[in-house]
């Protein structure tokens, strides 16, 4: 996904398309045996989510962004969590609602068919299903926006994610440079946006 630094505004002719989203928030049930609980991301989230940024190590904010950003600024974040733009998530622990441990991101890009996704989750909730869970929850999101395909942009060295893509269903290209880019067509996805 690109960083949300450089995303500009346009997407903002798709406003008018994107209906009034309401999602209900998900309980996901971990490998090991911790619920979560995902839920439309909100501007409010900021600081959780830039806290969110802090834990995580820099090799996992490079992953995400193909940089070490430490936080989103405020106008970032609104970026992000205006509907007309895409779509974003919050994870806590069932248990800890206060903390966010991941975030996902569902964001339409400018030609309107494609939603880009991208997810940061923090190191300690690695490796337990959570970003697979989060990656299928946002492509079954993509016809809400009305969208054809969703992509993932990774680094080729981005092992967890490429597992990810492949646990969806897809067969990531042999990596010809530092970059990879992914095409998921979800299903449901031929539906138009009502």
């Amino acid at each position: 996904m690109p960083n949300p630094a450089s995303i500009t505004g346009s997407v903002r002719t798709s406003a008018a398309r994107v209906p009034e989203v309401r999602l209900p928030s998900r309980t996901i049930t971990l490998r090991t045996g911790h619920n979560t609980l995902t839920r439309l991301a909100t501007v409010g989230d900021h600081d959780a989510v830039n806290d969110l940024h802090a834990r995580c190590s820099t090799a996992s904010r490079c992953t995400r962004y193909q940089s070490p950003r430490q936080c989103l600024s405020p106008a970032e974040w609104r970026y992000l969590t205006h509907i007309p733009n895409g779509l974003s998530w919050v994870t806590h622990a069932q248990d800890n609602p206060h903390t966010v441990i991941a975030v996902a991101n569902l964001m339409l890009t400018g030609n309107h068919r494609t939603a880009e996704l991208g997810l940061l989750v923090e190191d300690r909730w690695q490796s337990r299903g959570l970003g697979t869970a989060l990656a299928r929850h946002a492509v079954e999101a993509v016809p809400l926006l009305g969208c054809r395909a969703v992509t993932v942009t990774t680094g080729a060295d981005n092992i967890r994610m490429l597992r990810i893509l492949t646990r969806l269903g897809t067969t990531p290209p042999s990596p010809t440079g530092p970059v990879v880019d992914v095409t998921i067509s979800p299903r449901g996805a031929d539906r138009p946006c009502s």
